[in-house]
């Protein structure tokens, strides 16, 4: 059978359709063309594909895709750290609540990626700015609409696991309240306002940085206090400036395609000094970070560590010349090493002072 396309407008009543893959068909339309991005006469180019016949790996590999699990570690090291200082500090009170939080955090994550990538997906961010990553949506895996079933199941289940807790820690609702605040304010301001202006990249700082450690640490009962908001900043500004770097990686096709955030209004050579500037913020915020909350011996070699490692990444940014060609994504991928390394440098702290704890 020939491949078959379909070239639909935005004002054409199939088009939404197409796009979340809604109507009952043995037929998926893939996206493979989009013109106009953002005005009324977008159009998109689908593929139209027998579901039977679209190659999908391993049921593991697309949920594992789908939920983003390489990405949990940006919720998965912050809970380690509120619990480790818990445990050092011995302010290990409620591990019933810590359980439940846990769980339901991670599921609230996986539901917040999935529905990120449907509304990148209708949007139109992931049918413009097309990169090596396999997400499902894009493939013709899942469609859609039922991926966003699936998330809003996942964020429901969450709120079940949390409301126990909440009963029990009284001061868990006022910290889950002013974080809805932020998450509605965001949504509501502008449209995919996390990625198309500086509120809601703000909004996003807060939720994945003081936001997530303090409601961590208030549903294990005990409390909040300054070191976890100070480590929730620095954790929020570095998860901030990979989701910048990503932005960065996209610049010409998202200029291109109207997209606003932080990035394409610098533009490509105010964006570069941007991210040059971003990073030395941040290892001056991991070294004041360490000078009052950690030992001598962190604040001075884990510091010159992390400086010595972010070197290739420095250059890397300095010397692209241009937004065209695969320098973008080679320094998307040496911005994400050295956030990796960063991890490992405070996973080692931390063990560190587990360990000294023990003996």
């Amino acid at each position: 059978m020939p491949t078959q396309y379909i070239t639909l407008k935005k004002n054409d009543p199939d088009f939404l359709n197409h796009l979340w893959g809604s109507k009952e068909s043995n037929q998926r339309a893939i996206p493979v063309k989009t013109y106009n991005l953002g005005t009324e006469e977008e159009s998109v180019t689908f593929e139209l594909k027998e579901i039977s016949k679209i190659q999908k790996p391993s049921k593991l590999k697309v949920v594992a895709s789908l939920v983003k699990l390489k990405s949990f570690i940006l919720i998965l090291f912050p809970l380690f750290f509120v619990l480790a200082k818990n445990s050092v500090d011995n302010r290990f009170f409620d591990p019933h609540s810590m359980l439940l939080v846990s769980i339901a955090t991670l599921l609230l994550f996986a539901g917040l990626n999935i529905r990120n990538d449907v509304y990148d997906h209708i949007s139109g961010f992931d049918r413009v700015n097309l990169d090596s990553t396999r997400k499902p949506i894009r493939l013709g895996w899942i469609s859609a609409h039922k991926a966003s079933r699936i998330s809003l199941w996942l964020i429901l289940a969450s709120a079940i696991l949390v409301l126990p807790v909440a009963l029990v820690q009284i001061e868990l609702p006022r910290v889950i309240a002013v974080a809805l605040i932020l998450f509605f304010a965001g949504r509501f301001a502008k449209d995919n306002s996390y990625k198309n202006q500086h509120f809601g990249e703000f909004i996003l700082f807060m939720l994945i940085g003081p936001a997530l450690v303090s409601g961590y640490q208030v549903a294990l009962g005990s409390g909040v206090d300054t070191e976890v908001l100070a480590f929730g900043v620095l954790w929020g500004f570095a998860v901030l400036y990979l989701i910048q770097v990503n932005n960065f990686s996209h610049i010409m096709t998202s200029s291109q395609s109207g997209i606003r955030n932080s990035m394409t209004k610098l533009g490509f050579d105010w964006s570069q000094k941007f991210l040059l500037i971003g990073w030395v913020v941040f290892i001056g915020l991991w070294v004041l970070f360490h000078y009052f909350y950690s030992s001598t011996f962190w604040a001075v070699f884990g510091s010159l560590l992390l400086i010595f490692w972010s070197i290739p990444m420095f250059m890397k940014i300095s010397n692209i010349k241009s937004p065209m060609g695969s320098g973008l994504q080679t320094v998307r991928k040496e911005a994400y090493k050295t956030f990796i390394m960063m991890v490992f440098i405070f996973f080692m702290e931390i063990l560190w002072a587990l360990w000294a704890d023990i003996i």
